[in-house]
């Protein structure tokens, strides 16, 4: 808080403004024309190129992520986990949000958030929390929904109210395969497929 007021008040040098000299700032005891004078003179090192503090070169770190190539349906349910899947390396600052694995979207169950030929990014979990979504195998098929839990049973919710909640029933095999943490167009990914 007291960095923020010193911003706002244009205090760039605490301890002088409250303490008076500072004894680890050598313009400390300039008066203001001594002042404007060494900053004039650190101006003309910058600019000589000659004085310039090295900086280390930030090296991007290469990861792979895999990307299922069997889309996750935003409709009617695909199968995923057996499927092909397409290695790719990006950089970390890439799509940051890509932490475990990507799927192909198809349909447009989850629309306006997700469309129809996007890539969602996941986070490969067991569980995730109400209301969150997620990629889901039901019986053998894979969603991309929102996890609705509560009394009334659990089932999966597509964001486009055009279709009904899919219940999942007592007997049903299902699994919770990741939370969905982003997702990309696929002409964002082209340097890299």
């Amino acid at each position: 808080m007291l960095t923020l007021i010193c911003k706002v008040l244009n205090i760039t040098n605490i301890y002088e403004a409250y303490f008076g000299e500072n004894p680890s700032d050598p313009l400390s005891t300039l008066n203001e024309a001594g002042k404007e004078k060494a900053l004039d003179y650190i101006e003309l090192l910058h600019e000589s190129g000659k004085y310039e503090k090295q900086t280390a070169q930030i090296i991007s770190i290469m990861r792979t992520i895999d990307i299922y190539e069997n889309a996750v349906s935003a409709g009617t349910g695909n199968f995923l986990t057996d499927g092909p899947k397409k290695t790719i390396q990006i950089p970390d600052n890439v799509i940051p949000e890509a932490t475990s694995y990507g799927v192909r979207i198809t349909g447009d169950s989850m629309e306006p958030e997700f469309k129809n030929g996007q890539i969602a990014w996941v986070l490969k979990q067991d569980a995730i929390e109400n209301g969150e979504i997620g990629i889901f195998s039901l019986n053998g098929e894979a969603y991309i929904k929102k996890l609705h839990d509560n009394r009334n049973g659990i089932f999966l919710i597509s964001l486009n109210e055009k279709y009904p909640p899919i219940p999942v029933k007592e007997h049903d095999r299902f699994d919770i395969l990741g939370k969905v943490v982003g997702r990309t167009n696929p002409g964002e990914l082209t340097d890299y497929m």
